[in-house]
C-alpha cells in the first residue's frame, strides 16, 4: 500500500534561482528597429552565458520569459553564482564591443539585471518572479543603470538580501566582495520596498554614490556615529577677599568706630 500522503498547495517547491535582464530606454525605440535590437540582445546575452560557464542553462532553460525588453530566466540554485559573478562582468564587456562597432544610427544597449532566489512551483507564478521582477522594477535600479551609463559602463546589477546572503557573503564568488556592493532600498511605490543591493562592473561603490532609497538600515548601522563635542569645563569659582569693613556706633559716650578686618586669601 502507498503511504505517500498526497501533494499539498502548502508545500515548499524547490527553490529557484532568477535572473531578470531589462534594456533601458527600449519603449523609445522607433517600432521598425526594435526586432533588430532585441536579436542583437539575445545574441550578447547567449555569448555572454556561455562566457560565463553557463551556456547549457541557456541553451536548456527549464524557464524563459519573454517580457518584450527583455527576459526572466530560472536556473538551478547551484549556479546562482555566476549570475552574480562573472556574468555581469562579462555582459558589460560584450555590450561596450558592441556599443564600439554599432552604426552611428543604431540605438546603443545598456541593460538592468536583477538576481533573486525562491521556491517556485512548476508553474512559476509566486512571489519569487514577482519579486524578482519587482526588483528590476525599483527605483534603485533605474538609478544605477542611470549612474552606470554616466560613468560609461553598460550593465547595472541588483541583487536582493537573500542573494547577498548566499552569494556574496560566504565568498562563492569569483573576484566580488561585499565591499564591491553598495546597501540600498528597493522599492516600487505601493508594491515592493526592501533591502537591496547594487553592482556596476568596473565601477566602485563609492562612484555610484548614494542610490535611490537612501541606502538601507545596514549602511546606517554600519556608518560611524559622530562623537559628542567634549563638555567645556565647570569654571573654577572666582577668587575673592573681604578686606575691612567700617562700623560706626552711637552711645551716650558719643559715637564709637572700629573696624573689622576680614581679609582673608583665596582658597
Amino acid at each position: 500500500m502507498d503511504a505517500r500522503q498526497p501533494d499539498d498547495v502548502r508545500d515548499i517547491p524547490d527553490y529557484q534561482a532568477l535572473v531578470v535582464i531589462d534594456m533601458k530606454g527600449y519603449s523609445k525605440v522607433p517600432s521598425h528597429r526594435m526586432p533588430a535590437m532585441r536579436g542583437d540582445l539575445d545574441n550578447m546575452l547567449a555569448t555572454a552565458f556561455a562566457e560565463s560557464g553557463l551556456g547549457r542553462e541557456w541553451e536548456e532553460r527549464a524557464y524563459w520569459s519573454d517580457t518584450g525588453d527583455g527576459c526572466i530566466l530560472a536556473l538551478p540554485v547551484r549556479r546562482m553564482w555566476r549570475l552574480v559573478d562573472p556574468l555581469p562582468e562579462i555582459l558589460d564587456g560584450v555590450l561596450a564591443r558592441y556599443d564600439r562597432e554599432r552604426l552611428a544610427s543604431t540605438p546603443e544597449i545598456r541593460v538592468r539585471m536583477s538576481v533573486h532566489v525562491g521556491p517556485l512551483p512548476d508553474s512559476y507564478r509566486g512571489d519569487p518572479i514577482n519579486d524578482a521582477c519587482r526588483l528590476i522594477d525599483s527605483d534603485a535600479a533605474r538609478d544605477a543603470v542611470d549612474k552606470a551609463r554616466a560613468l560609461g559602463s553598460y550593465v547595472a546589477l541588483v541583487i536582493s538580501e537573500a542573494v547577498f546572503q548566499a552569494v556574496v557573503r560566504p565568498r562563492r564568488t569569483t573576484r566580488l566582495t561585499e565591499q564591491d556592493f553598495l546597501p540600498t532600498r528597493a522599492e516600487v511605490k505601493n508594491k515592493y520596498s526592501e533591502t537591496a543591493w547594487v553592482h556596476v562592473p568596473r565601477r566602485s561603490p563609492a562612484d555610484l554614490g548614494t542610490p535611490a532609497g537612501g541606502g538601507s538600515e545596514r549602511a546606517a548601522e554600519a556608518a560611524p556615529t559622530p562623537e559628542a563635542p567634549a563638555a567645556s569645563p565647570t569654571p573654577a569659582a572666582p577668587r575673592f577677599a573681604i578686606e575691612t569693613v567700617g562700623n560706626i556706633i552711637d552711645t551716650p559716650q558719643g559715637d564709637l568706630s572700629f573696624t573689622q578686618d576680614f581679609r582673608r586669601t583665596g582658597r
